[in-house]
């Protein structure tokens, strides 16, 4: 519900992604994901690793429903929504996509969407790519290298 800058986690690995709380298949397997990949980690590593959910669907992921979703995975997560322009502007910077699906029938829709994680080093620079079908030891690997 407040302003959010990414240099503001600096000193702390960040994993950005993009996706939305409704998305029935890539988020919550790729958060399964990033919650097996914490549990590689030690408890001090873990607190050295942020999180960054980037929804891309603003119509109907607002700041509590981020919240709680994210605090389901323990994953030391930020839910960040704001304005199609806002997000829009961010997709764009990580060279992203996502395009809204409407469904044939009734008001639901789905979106595609990137599904890397993004790794930032403690200076915010993006170090490594952690695809869809990485698994969560070469996740926790390439943390580990970061720390």
């Amino acid at each position: 519900g407040k302003p959010f800058h990414l240099k503001d986690l600096r000193g702390e690995i960040v994993l950005l992604f993009f996706g939305y709380t409704s998305c029935p298949d890539a988020c919550p397997t790729t958060l399964a994901k990033l919650q097996r990949t914490f549990n590689l980690l030690t408890t001090e590593q873990r607190q050295q690793v942020r999180t960054v959910f980037v929804s891309v669907d603003p119509e109907r992921d607002k700041p509590k429903l981020l919240k709680d979703y994210m605090d389901y995975f323990g994953v030391n997560a930020i839910g960040l929504t704001g304005t199609k322009a806002e997000i829009d502007k961010v997709v764009k910077d990580y060279q992203a996509h996502y395009l809204k699906i409407p469904s044939e029938t009734g008001d639901w829709y789905s979106i595609n969407h990137t599904t890397t994680v993004f790794l930032h080093d403690k200076q915010g620079k993006v170090r490594y790519l952690f695809l869809y079908e990485g698994t969560p030891e070469q996740l926790a690997e390439a943390i580990r290298m970061y720390l």
